[in-house]
């Protein structure tokens, strides 16, 4: 039987409400499974970025069905307090679609912003799993006190309850992060960047091993994970054609992943790359109206099989 697999995009707080309005419904019409957002303050020196959590509560005002999430928030300027308050209004305002992505954040405008940096690799990694140790108690727990190094809470109430209401997905590609991941994340983040040797796809298959080995190792109760790679931002290029895509689709699904996050086109290019996705999204689903669950858990039965792979189209 063919694994399921699922199609998000990765889509971009930079227009007029009105247009990015236009965008989500586009994308839910097409029957994407899932919108994520870049959580950053400013990104490539843009004029128009509007705040990730106020486009995801307009978006989950506007569409019924397509999951909603951040791609990725990070402790670089978010307190883990108010994130998770503000990520239980948004799974109430979107009827649990909304997943809290969350990542260790890097350096730059972002970490600067607030005068607190700059961190070594070491200190953020450390941040990362305080705020996602936090964050998790915040949502699991009527009522939370825990001093940190870095992230504390006293006697706060967020309105956390267990079940965790809210999922959580992590962009944690290292050792630790795998720990992280198997002992917290609903859903695991990657993208298609190489590491120092070998390919993205070498990269990517040597985290998704060292993931599986450490959720068998790990002495917390294995929960269903999602595994989500995003193509476009580093060396793969699956929206130069529709046999790209499907290059990508079948090469990695043969890696264990569960979703392909494609990004939301921008530039002179972006109307035959919509074209992609929206072919895209009829390759992965047989019935593009099907709707998800509510609470963004992926229910589809039909599914059809992707080609052979054949090599990725890759940036040269």
């Amino acid at each position: 039987m063919t694994r399921l697999m699922g199609l998000d995009v990765v889509m971009w707080p930079d227009r007029s409400w009105p247009r990015l309005r236009a965008e989500w419904q586009l994308a839910e019409q097409w029957g994407v499974d899932r919108g994520w957002l870049w959580d950053h303050l400013v990104l490539g020196g843009r004029p128009v970025w509007h705040d990730a959590w106020a486009v995801l509560a307009a978006a989950a005002a506007s569409t019924t069905r397509i999951g909603l999430g951040t791609m990725v928030t990070s402790p670089n300027f978010r307190h883990p307090v108010t994130a998770s308050k503000q990520a239980l209004a948004l799974h109430a305002v979107s009827d649990g679609r909304f997943v809290l992505g969350v990542g260790a954040g890097g350096p730059g405008r972002d970490s600067d912003a607030l005068g607190d940096g700059p961190w070594s690799a070491a200190e953020r990694a450390e941040r990362f799993r305080e705020w996602v140790e936090l964050a998790d108690e915040l949502l699991s727990t009527p009522s939370v006190t825990r001093t940190g190094r870095w992230f504390s809470a006293h006697d706060v109430a967020v309105g956390g309850r267990r079940p965790r209401a809210v999922q959580l997905a992590l962009a944690a590609t290292g050792p630790r992060g795998a720990t992280l991941v198997a002992a917290h994340a609903d859903f695991w983040i990657t993208q298609d960047l190489a590491g120092t040797s070998g390919t993205a796809e070498d990269a990517v298959r040597r985290q998704v091993m060292r993931l599986e080995e450490e959720r068998e190792r790990s002495r917390a109760p294995l929960r269903s994970l999602t595994k989500i790679v995003v193509l476009g931002q580093g060396s793969e290029r699956p929206l130069d054609s529709v046999e790209s895509w499907r290059d990508c689709w079948g090469r990695y699904q043969a890696l264990g992943i569960d979703t392909i996050a494609l990004l939301w086109p921008r530039g002179p290019s972006a109307q035959s790359q919509l074209d992609v996705v929206e072919q895209a999204a009829a390759d992965v689903t047989r019935d593009p109206t099907r709707a998800a669950e509510p609470d963004g858990r992926d229910t589809r039965e039909a599914r059809i099989s992707p080609p052979p792979a054949r090599g990725c189209h890759r940036a040269g």
